[in-house]
């Protein structure tokens, strides 16, 4: 989960190991409403990111504990030998905005990174007219700013890549996302996906 999204080509690349880390939060995104599972979001999805051709799956399985596995997978070409990133995942309703908030695990089932054993990276999610899955990464800028301005708590680590972490309170990061301002801090699709089965 740590290539910056400036060199992504896909959505497996844009969530790969790498020298930064996309937007995380101390605090899962809708603790204060219940974090629970959207079972619509139940099986397997083909999708594609920006510009990049290439196409790659993300399948979500129910779990007994209320969360959600999802598995993406980005199949082998001539160009790259492909791979697979797990994620447990958790979704939450804030106002008319969808939240799922991410953890990335290894072969174990533990994250694979320290640095992200105690966080996850929460992402805005819809599923358009069209049944068409459309995921947002929080934008580190927008973010950035939001922070400085002291619209929401959070660490900006030193330098043009810094990482980015949210370290409001439960009440205070779900008062915001909540809002067209909270909103706001989603700004480009990450990746739009169709539903397989």
């Amino acid at each position: 989960m740590y290539l910056c999204l400036r060199a992504a080509a896909t959505i497996a690349a844009a969530l790969a190991v790498s020298a930064c880390l996309p937007v995380t939060s101390k605090t899962p995104v809708g603790t204060t409403v219940g974090l629970k599972a959207d079972q619509t979001l139940a099986g397997m999805w083909k999708g594609r990111s920006g510009t990049d051709n290439n196409s790659f799956y993300l399948t979500f399985f129910p779990q007994d504990d209320g969360t959600l596995k999802a598995l993406l997978l980005t199949p082998p070409d001539t160009k790259d030998k492909g791979g697979w990133l797990t994620f447990s995942v958790q979704t939450a309703m804030l106002g008319r905005n969808q939240f799922l908030d991410a953890k990335e695990l290894d072969d174990s089932g533990k994250p694979p990174d320290t640095k992200l054993a105690d966080n996850t990276i929460p992402l805005l999610y819809r599923v358009n007219g069209d049944g068409a899955l459309v995921l947002y990464l929080a934008d580190e800028k927008a973010v950035s700013a939001a922070i400085k301005q002291g619209k929401i708590a959070g660490d900006i680590e030193p330098g043009q890549f810094g990482d980015v972490t949210l370290t409001a309170s439960a009440a205070e990061l779900d008062a915001l996302l909540g809002t067209p301002t909270g909103r706001a801090l989603f700004k480009k699709p990450l990746a739009i996906f169709k539903r397989v089965k």
